[in-house]
């Protein structure tokens, strides 16, 4: 039996965990887990190495049976993608799931989410915009398949890229590494909270999550006790909003996902203001936890949360309290039907269903 020569992009190993590194992990250990389930596919494929730079630091080491962290040694940063990665994977199949990819590889799996950086530019450094307005483009032409996470990213991306929307495949996210993960309930009394007695919103400073005109709203209903909760830091290379905390509004900073299970589990409703989202996990893995969401209308939100939330026109905060008034008004058993009903819907995403995904396009 020929083995293939597939390599992975593991740049994301080394990066700190947010949306597009939790996608990269969990797809990776679906696969892991099927391959390991499958020795005879794990032989076919043949080594997985998962590549990263040599001598940087590993986040959260994972914890793989096929599929092998692989240090490689050579330059940093952009240039370790381009050149070092590019030059080792570049007789086989390269899987990149985060985003960005070597061109020298034409034999490559890339997804890349959003289309953030054309929708809110002015969040993104010059620099930074410049390089991935540059380098996507090129790629998307270059690459033998695309993926991204939505049927509006592939739209809004084959409009920015100049590439058909057919080319994107469709990987989506899940929100199971919720179910799994160890709550730690000791964080409410941490931060003062009672179950059920708080309001949660999770979401690092960019003005694209729009947590400032959140809080505008909240301010609107004088007559609700309850403080908002906002668990996410400040995120490497984005502008920050510049949101701060008061005697209604809690900013938590970056917490780990025991504290973030406990968190969401216990909130009272889960509140998501985004303004553009390529796919929003957080509603996902609340819904996961049987927590009801109020979610924003826009962008990929209606296509990934269906009729399961209330919706909210992010743009207007008058609109949101609404929301958060017209949710409040509701008897404990409305509540529940919102949140069961949110359940449900959570359960229709699957990380192994996404890694079969994924396969098919690597076999």
């Amino acid at each position: 039996m020929s083995r293939r020569n597939i390599h992975i992009n593991g740049r994301f190993l080394v990066q700190p965990v947010s949306g597009v590194q939790r996608y990269a992990r969990e797809v990776l250990g679906a696969l892991d887990q099927r391959l390991a389930q499958e020795p005879q596919l794990a032989a076919r494929l043949g080594p997985l190495p998962v590549w990263y730079p040599a001598g940087a630091e590993l986040v959260a080491p994972p914890d793989w049976r096929v599929l092998k962290s692989a240090p490689l040694a050579g330059r940093t940063g952009h240039a370790w993608e381009q050149m070092t990665l590019g030059l080792r994977a570049r007789k086989g199949t390269l899987v990149s799931l985060c985003g960005s990819g070597p061109l020298l590889c034409r034999d490559q799996v890339l997804v890349i989410h959003d289309a953030n950086i054309w929708a809110f530019p002015d969040a993104f450094p010059k620099s930074y915009r410049l390089f991935h307005k540059t380098m996507r483009p090129l790629l998307a032409r270059r690459v033998r398949q695309l993926a991204t996470v939505s049927r509006f990213s592939a739209g809004e991306l084959g409009r920015c890229l100049g590439v058909p929307a057919e080319r994107f495949d469709v990987i989506y996210n899940s929100a199971e590494h919720m179910v799994t993960a160890a709550g730690d309930a000791a964080v409410l009394s941490r931060h003062g909270l009672k179950a059920g007695g708080y309001l949660f919103a999770a979401g690092n400073q960019s003005p694209n999550k729009n947590i400032a005109r959140l809080i505008d709203a909240l301010a609107q209903l004088d007559d609700v006790a309850m403080p908002l909760v906002v668990a996410g830091g400040f995120a490497p290379g984005v502008a920050q909003a510049g949101i701060a905390a008061s005697d209604r509004v809690r900013l938590l900073g970056r917490v780990s996902d025991a504290e973030l299970q406990s968190l969401y589990s216990n909130a009272a409703a889960f509140l998501w203001p985004s303004l553009y989202e390529g796919f929003g996990i957080p509603p996902l893995e609340a819904m996961t936890l049987g927590t009801a969401v109020l979610s924003s209308n826009s962008t990929a939100m209606p296509e990934v949360l269906g009729d399961a939330v209330e919706y909210f026109d992010p743009e207007d905060a008058g609109d949101i309290a609404r929301s958060l008034r017209s949710f409040l008004a509701r008897s404990p058993a409305e509540r529940q039907t919102l949140a069961r009903a949110g359940k449900l819907r959570a359960e229709q995403y699957s990380w192994a269903a996404s890694a079969d995904r994924l396969l098919g396009h690597i076999l």
